[in-house]
C-alpha cells in the first residue's frame, strides 16, 4: 500500500470519516461511467485531481503536507454531498473527485469548504494549493472548448 494511501485511511479511520475512496480500477470506470451518464442525460460534471507529488512539493514539509490532507479530509467528511465520488489516481498518484451533477460553482463550492476548515486549522497556504495545483474540468464544457 502507498505511502500516501496508508496516510488517508488512517485519516479516516482515526477520525471516524464517512468518506470511501475507489480504486484506482472502479475510479476509473465511474468517469468513464460518467461521461456516458453525462451525454445521455445532458447533464455535467466537474472532475478535479489533487496529486500528491506536487502538493507535497508545494508545502515543503511533511507536516504541512499531513496537515493539508487533514484538512481536505475533515472538510469533506462535514458536508459531503452523497452523490460525489472520490477515487485513487492512476498508480495511487492522487486523488480524483467527481463532482456530480455539477459546474464550476460545484468546484467553488468545495474550495470554501476546504478554505474554511483551513481557517479553523490556522493553516494559510491552502489557498495557493487550490487555485493552482488543483485544475477542475468541467465536462461537457471541456469538450466543447476544443471543438472551437
Amino acid at each position: 500500500m502507498g505511502v500516501m494511501k496508508k496516510e488517508l485511511f488512517n485519516l479516516i479511520r482515526k477520525h471516524h470519516y464517512g468518506i470511501s475512496i475507489y480504486t484506482e480500477e472502479i475510479f476509473e470506470r465511474r468517469c468513464q461511467e460518467e461521461i456516458i451518464r453525462s451525454d445521455e442525460d445532458q447533464s455535467s460534471f466537474v472532475y478535479l485531481e489533487f496529486d500528491f507529488d506536487s502538493i507535497r512539493k508545494a508545502l515543503e514539509t511533511d507536516e504541512s503536507n499531513h496537515q493539508f490532507w487533514e484538512i481536505f479530509m475533515s472538510a469533506l467528511a462535514k458536508n459531503n454531498r452523497g452523490s460525489d465520488i472520490i477515487g485513487f489516481l492512476e498508480n495511487e498518484s492522487g486523488i480524483g473527485m467527481l463532482l456530480l451533477d455539477s459546474k464550476l460553482e460545484g468546484w467553488k463550492r468545495i474550495c470554501g469548504r476546504i478554505e474554511q476548515t483551513a481557517k479553523d486549522y490556522n493553516f494559510s497556504t491552502i489557498n495557493p494549493i487550490l487555485q493552482t495545483i488543483v485544475k477542475p474540468i468541467v465536462y461537457p464544457a471541456c469538450i466543447k472548448d476544443l471543438n472551437q
